[in-house]
């Protein structure tokens, strides 16, 4: 529709009007008058069609409500674009509250242009009753919000045609079965329900077509470094199939990768024994670390419901999966997601290449999977035979308690096999809940048959997916998998998000060094400031809402919202320019006592960053994606993890190094330390060039320091990268420590130095530390793993004479060496009074900068 946007409805009168006969003579004249006019429009088109749509139309979705504009773009697609219109999507929602004379219109349009809708209805039901039923009669509902999801066909709608008949029937439009359901049970109805099955067989047969094409496409033909994730769910075990019949030698290559977390349901081993046999193809199996049974899981990490959902996730998923993938030399990793699965998975790409994972199963449905599973004979869990009948609904949150009041009933064959009686029973059941999935025991839970089979996992969680989508990673990865870019590419587009604004915020440095890293991915997997929900996960439990580590939270701050509500889009400028369009998804009042007590483990105002907290930064605070039109321009030079990872050598590791300070001799020598542990690597230093505390060296200061090091130490050292980093500092400690390691590795690095105290600071009124030296350390090391990135850790490096030069600390302690100290208090004295600085403390170079801006090169 959007593509017919300049097409007025008097033209698409007209082109209505030229598809009429017998029409009077007078009327006659108005299609030569302006179909000038007109044919210039549907030129435009034509050209709009080819400059913005794909050749082979996939992944493109029109909405259409069988208007007179919607139906003459359908026409003008088959008339001009006939393989586009083929390969798109057309999607209709039947409200059930639709004009007679639509529906009637829809099929003439489907028939006439041999292009059938992707119907969808609201959730669970198929007619007008079962809508008032459900949810009541349209005048007496305020609103009506229902879910768009795979349809549910009832028995009551087809008569006497079968439960298994209807599992083919999976893009069956509600027209056809609510007009079947009038005629049932006589014989047309039969006969029209045969015709239909062998309609929608050619459905499913297309999308097999298209999985073959697929695999073709993206997997090798000897299934070499193929990894597939199976939880011997149906669509796992359908690929299996597909693949053994189409691919064998692909099959037999690739790696079936499957985790016993040791809280598997009995039934889904029994089903995953009887794929590998029937398929024979026996699956890569890793269970959490150092155990074999549930007992030793319980005696090593402790029972399920008292485990931290990620602690679980992680330890019983994610680190053996990783191990699978390392055993495996993983290049491909495959999936059985589908995008009908939830709303999180409604834009997968069947490839994504800056995961180099494959979702061959992307585009078939829940009827598409048990329809292909009941006609191959494909091996299903017998937990879709039980069916729980109820006198009243059951919270989903409650349905994994023992002993609750329901009827469990052994079905003896798939509930989707079964009719609408056979399920609920007689008398039929108030509410009767089945199993669509099978994850662990404890995080899975029996849905309605009309609901999606992500309904029932991770109910008493706020994660919507298996860490093993989330949180797997290995060196070098992006955190979360994917490098984020939300930079706009089209100039057209960029200018309309400008223009589209309610309101323009000027930035403040902070800001603006946030929306850099936004922008540029440096925060991945983050696409915008985080909303309520988000933020409030990441301050109590330093992990986003679906479970993957995040140090700090990354906000939008602002002293007054008026004139912004939910929704709006708000213009960010820097420094004069537009740099940014944030979508105000969520607006909210941060407690920020909490905030200061869970990010920087104090809320005294002794804590300077603390102290900007309260009486700095806007109380309220914007989440929402960004759409970035420019990157923020610093005063230094700066360079995105893309670029960065450029310059980076294949096949070495990368330790990197971040500082907030010019770097002297003790720093260098950890680089050195670095160098001589992690061999053949790449050193890149990465310093923070944003606001930092007062005292510290100004940024565009320390830039030309780095600049100056840089070229004194290149040819001594050309494994050295430099780059500069727009990153405010929160000196938060520990916590930020996490956060530096999520950014280096956004940035290539494999490996981080973290040395003593880092991100520190001391209470302005005592000068007391408010983190221990090597708490960074510390904490860094705990979820090394976790976010593959080996840390570096290093004690304090002290001088103890010309001779041995810089050593650790504990050495020069044990060998009762003395340590000749200078420290920071009194080189900057000496800074000031001009006197001399030895050159074992600072780089000569560095100090002739520093003393050549004298007071100006401190922040105030």
């Amino acid at each position: 529709m959007a593509l017919l946007g300049q097409i007025t409805p008097v033209a698409s009168r007209q082109a209505a009007q030229k598809l009429a006969r017998n029409l009077p003579r007078t009327a006659a004249v108005l299609p030569r008058h302006f179909s000038s006019g007109l044919q210039s429009k549907v030129d435009d088109f034509n050209r709009d069609i080819e400059k913005y749509l794909p050749k082979d139309g996939k992944k493109v979705v029109f909405a259409t409500a069988w208007l007179a504009t919607d139906n003459v773009f359908v026409a003008l697609m088959r008339k001009h674009f006939p393989e586009v219109l083929d390969g798109m999507n057309l999607v209709a929602i039947d409200t059930m509250h639709l004009f007679p004379e639509t529906l009637v219109c829809a099929k003439a349009v489907q028939d006439k242009y041999s292009k059938q809708a992707l119907w969808k209805t609201p959730d669970g039901v198929t007619t007008l009753d079962e809508f008032n039923a459900k949810y009541g009669d349209c005048e007496e509902l305020d609103a009506i919000s229902v879910r768009h999801q795979a349809h549910h066909f009832s028995l009551a709608a087809l008569g006497h045609v079968n439960r298994r008949t209807m599992a083919l029937l999976g893009q069956m439009t509600p027209v056809a079965l609510r007009q079947a359901a009038r005629k049932a049970p006589s014989a047309t109805s039969l006969r029209a329900g045969a015709a239909l099955c062998r309609h929608f067989s050619s459905g499913l047969q297309s999308k097999v077509d298209a999985f073959q094409r697929d695999i073709e496409q993206y997997l090798p033909k000897d299934g070499k470094k193929v990894v597939f994730a199976t939880a011997w769910l149906a669509t796992d075990n359908v690929f299996v199939a597909l693949m053994r019949k189409h691919f064998p030698e692909v099959l037999q290559g690739m790696n079936l990768v499957a985790i016993d977390t040791m809280h598997l349901f009995p039934e889904t081993l029994v089903c995953a024994k009887a794929v590998q046999d029937k398929y024979s193809k026996q699956a890569l199996w890793k269970t959490p670390d150092g155990v074999t049974t549930l007992d030793e899981f319980n005696a090593k990490y402790g029972d399920c419901e008292e485990l931290d959902s990620a602690d679980f996730d992680f330890v019983s998923k994610v680190e053996p999966f990783q191990r699978a993938l390392a055993e495996c030399e993983k290049d491909i990793l495959i999936t059985g997601r589908r995008m009908d699965q939830a709303a999180q998975r409604i834009t997968l790409d069947t490839w994504e290449e800056g995961k180099r994972t494959f979702n061959p199963m992307a585009n078939f449905s829940w009827e598409d999977i048990v329809a292909y599973a009941d006609k191959e004979g494909v091996p299903v869990n017998k937990g879709h035979n039980w069916a729980f009948r109820c006198d009243a609904p059951i919270e989903a949150t409650k349905r994994h308690l023992p002993d609750l009041p329901w009827t469990k009933v052994d079905l003896g064959k798939p509930f989707w096999q079964c009719s609408k009686a056979e399920i609920e029973g007689s008398p039929a059941a108030a509410v009767t809940y089945v199993y669509k999935s099978f994850g662990d025991f404890h995080t899975t839970v029996p849905v309605e048959p009309h609901e999606s089979e992500r309904t029932g996992r991770f109910v008493r969680q706020a994660k919507t997916e298996c860490g093993i989508h989330t949180r797997t990673t290995s060196a070098g990865a992006p955190h979360g998998g994917t490098l984020v870019d939300l930079m706009v590419k089209d100039a057209a587009e960029a200018k309309a998000l400008a223009s589209s604004a309610a309101k323009t915020v000027e930035l403040n440095e902070r800001q603006a060094c946030d929306v850099f890293c936004l922008l540029s991915g440096a925060f991945s997997p983050l696409t915008g400031f985080m909303d309520e929900t988000a933020y409030k996960s990441v301050v109590t439990d330093m992990r986003l809402p679906e479970k993957q580590l995040f140090g700090m939270p990354v906000t939008l701050d602002m002293d007054s919202v008026d004139g912004i509500k939910q929704g709006d889009k708000v213009l960010l400028k820097w420094a004069g320019e537009e740099v940014a369009v944030l979508e105000a998804s969520s607006i909210y009042k941060p407690n920020k006592v909490v905030e200061a007590k869970e990010c920087y483990g104090t809320s005294s105002l002794e804590h300077p960053t603390v102290q900007g907290l309260m009486e700095e930064i806007g109380k309220y605070y914007v989440g929402g994606r960004i759409h970035g039109l420019k990157l923020p321009q610093m005063k230094y030079p700066t360079a995105t993890p893309a670029e960065v990872r450029a310059t980076l050598p294949e096949g070495k590791d990368v330790v990197a190094f971040q500082n907030r300070n010019p770097i002297h001799r003790a720093h260098f020598e950890l680089l050195i330390c670095a160098q001589k542990d992690v061999k053949d690597c790449v050193l890149l230093v990465h310093p923070t060039c944003g606001p930092t505390q007062p005292g510290d060296i100004d940024g565009v200061v320390r830039i030309s320091t780095y600049e100056a090091l840089r070229k004194e130490t290149e040819k001594e050292y050309p494994m050295f990268r430099w780059a500069y980093l727009p990153y405010s500092m929160k000196m938060a400690g520990p916590r930020e420590a996490i956060q530096h390691m999520i950014i280096r590795k956004n940035y290539g690095a494999t490996h981080f130095i973290i040395g003593r105290d880092m991100a520190g600071t001391k209470s302005t009124i005592d000068g007391e530390d408010f983190y221990g030296a090597y708490d960074a350390q510390e904490i860094g090391k705990k979820f090394s793993s976790e976010l593959g990135v080996t840390v570096t850790h290093y004690e304090n490096m002290v001088y103890v004479g010309p001779e041995e030069g810089y050593v650790q600390e504990s050495v020069a302690k044990s060998q009762g060496k003395k340590v000749v100290k200078l420290s920071g208090t009194e080189f900057r004295r000496r800074l000031r009074a001009g006197e001399e600085i030895p050159e074992w403390f600072a780089f000569k170079s560095v100090v002739e900068i520093l003393r050549k801006y004298g007071d100006d090169a401190f922040v105030k």
